[in-house]
């Protein structure tokens, strides 16, 4: 929410400042929230819900619900393969829990026996085991700033339950249970059949990003105006040349006086290092940055947002490198 605010803020304030500056996007590399070891390269999904009635077309649900096994065992497999990150995704089509879904939270766990003839007849290193996806329809009302009246929507929660087995461990070595939701316009909810669809693709995003390493959509700002330096370096950009850009900002911040221009050359320096492959650096870039920032000035709004970003990314950084190794550590840029 504080990252979400803080776009609002630069938008606002990239609209109405004189300061020439600009927004770049580029699609960075996440660690899976689970560290499998590096020898697990061929999974299987398994589907190991209880079985639910055929969902109808013509009938919405507000409360509980129980998802699909079949369709999110299935799109869990595709998203996995997708990711291309294990060498193979195998799903198994046969439904291993006969018994029918109810409002209860019990999971049926895998037995000893079951975990080692699924891993040796599918030829496998690790199991997957679908085991519910929780669904919770709930109306609620939003207040959306500058509209007096509040806004009906219909909020779907969702937790798929995921088990991971291993052959030399009795129990799961994890289970993992995100949660997040979907939410629709009350008069637009839909039909439990196209719900479930919509769950089954939503619930395997969720479990992918547990899975395996992801790529996700971030955003930078950086300054482009106010001498020339500045816009040569922005066509630097453009062009691709972020060595180029590195080089006259550098310039620019060990020649200028000016703490302002000295600031906005530190942030600028802060970008290029990232993209360039420099975490460390950056963040020393962003410390230089905040000695010359004025109090509640458009330079620190953009060096508190830069911060959480970097912080963030640096944090999850060691994570990835260690998800990576069965690559040789050959992040991609």
């Amino acid at each position: 929410m504080k990252i979400r605010v803080l776009y609002v803020l630069l938008a606002a304030w990239g609209m109405m400042s004189c300061v020439s500056v600009q927004t770049i996007g580029f699609d960075q590399l996440c660690p899976a929230e689970v560290s499998l070891p590096e020898g697990v390269r061929s999974v299987a999904v398994v589907n190991n819900m209880p079985s639910i009635p055929e969902a109808k077309r013509g009938m919405a649900t507000l409360g509980s619900l129980n998802g699909d096994g079949k369709q999110t065992a299935e799109a869990l497999a595709g998203a996995l393969a997708d990711a291309d990150y294990f060498s193979q995704v195998i799903i198994c089509d046969s439904a291993l829990n006969g018994k029918p879904a109810s409002d209860d939270t019990e999971i049926r766990s895998l037995s000893k026996e079951e975990i080692g003839r699924l891993i040796q007849d599918l030829g496998v290193d690790m199991l997957f085991s679908l085991d519910r996806v929780f669904v919770q329809n709930v109306k609620k009302e939003i207040h959306y700033p500058g509209i007096s009246e509040p806004w009906p929507v219909v909020l779907t929660q969702v937790t798929p339950v995921l088990s991971i087995y291993s052959p030399v461990r009795e129990r799961p070595v994890r289970v993992v249970a995100p949660t997040d939701s979907l939410d629709w316009d009350l008069d637009r909810m839909p039909s439990d059949k196209f719900l479930l669809e919509q769950v089954a693709e939503f619930s395997a995003h969720l479990l992918a990003r547990q899975l395996a390493p992801y790529w996700e959509h971030t955003d930078r700002v950086y300054y482009t105006g106010g001498c020339v330096e500045m816009r040569d370096a922005a066509v630097c950009i453009r062009e691709g040349d972020w060595a180029g850009a590195k080089e006259l900002w550098l310039s620019l911040f060990e020649h200028r006086k000016s703490d302002k221009v000295k600031a906005r050359a530190a942030l600028n320096l802060a970008l290029a290092s990232e993209m360039l492959g420099n975490l460390e650096e950056a963040r020393k870039w962003l410390d230089e940055a905040q000695k010359r920032v004025e109090p509640n000035s458009d330079e620190e709004m953009i060096y508190k947002y830069y911060v959480l970003k970097l912080e963030e990314r640096m944090k999850d950084f060691p994570h990835l490198q260690i998800q990576m190794r069965r690559f040789g550590n050959n992040l991609p840029e």
